[in-house]
């Protein structure tokens, strides 16, 4: 069975490649494993400081993120598993890849970091061992 690896910030682009990654999932009946991951250059774990509040801030908006795409998936048939890591995006993505063997990683264009994942999406291709595939900007209504 095939496993797709969708990494989502939860912004439009995210949305995006999330419904291209749930597209993906149903026609080929892979398992969508979906990651939120908490940037440790801007959120470190928890601590008794002025930072704990934004970390756990950040942590409960990785798992909406998780969560929000399980909810955009229902009744699409699409197995999804889904999880929230705290690190750099783009290593935490391909050892997430690699850990639960996914042939495809999905990423929006953009998102909601202080540089664009676009950033991250081009460093996840260069160090994956799979397919990346760089959902574009949302089409316009």
């Amino acid at each position: 069975m095939e496993h797709i690896l969708l990494a989502t910030d939860g912004s439009e682009y995210a949305r995006a490649a999330a419904k291209h990654a749930i597209d993906r999932a149903k026609e080929t009946g892979a398992t969508l494993h979906v990651l939120c991951v908490v940037d440790e250059r801007r959120f470190n774990e928890p601590a008794l400081s002025s930072a704990e509040l934004a970390t756990i801030y950040a942590e409960d908006h990785a798992n909406m993120c998780v969560t929000e795409v399980s909810e955009m998936a229902a009744g699409s048939g699409v197995r999804v598993e889904g999880d929230s890591r705290h690190g750099l995006p783009h290593e935490v993505i391909v050892e997430y890849a690699a850990d639960v063997g996914a042939e495809t990683i999905v990423v929006g264009e953009h998102g909601s970091h202080d540089t664009h994942f676009s950033g991250v999406g081009r460093k996840v291709r260069e160090l994956a061992d799979c397919q990346v595939v760089v959902v574009g900007a949302p089409a316009q209504a």
